[in-house]
């Protein structure tokens, strides 16, 4: 009797780490792909000379993905223009959900595009 209770001790333990770990990679994928998309917003934007349909468009499609997409002017030089672009995102965290209730942290990225 004394094996079994260990054993199924042992297998409630293992269960709460895997789900704890795995709520772990979901939030670390989240990140990533917020990351993965802040570059691939800020090269469009570059490679666009910061055209402002570009602009624009990036921003609908932010908020078609679930991002907060803002872009703030800050050229000095008319020649060279200069956008400071913020990404606002938020990562769930699936593990607070098993207790009822869900748990979500505002996450920024920041950075030029030249």
């Amino acid at each position: 009797m004394k094996i079994a209770i260990e054993i199924f001790s042992m297998i409630i333990g293992v269960t709460l780490a895997c789900i704890l770990f795995a709520s772990i990679i979901n939030s670390s994928n989240q990140d990533s792909r917020a990351k993965d998309y802040y570059n691939v917003v800020v090269n469009r934007i570059e490679d666009s000379n910061c055209n402002d349909q570009i602009i624009n468009e990036c921003v609908n499609d932010a908020k078609k993905n679930g991002y907060d997409l803002s872009v703030k002017d800050v050229t000095i030089y008319e020649d060279q223009p200069s956008k400071y672009i913020t990404l606002t995102y938020y990562v769930d965290f699936a593990v607070f959900s098993l207790f009822g209730s869900g748990y979500e942290k505002q996450a920024m990225i920041e950075g030029y595009a030249r």
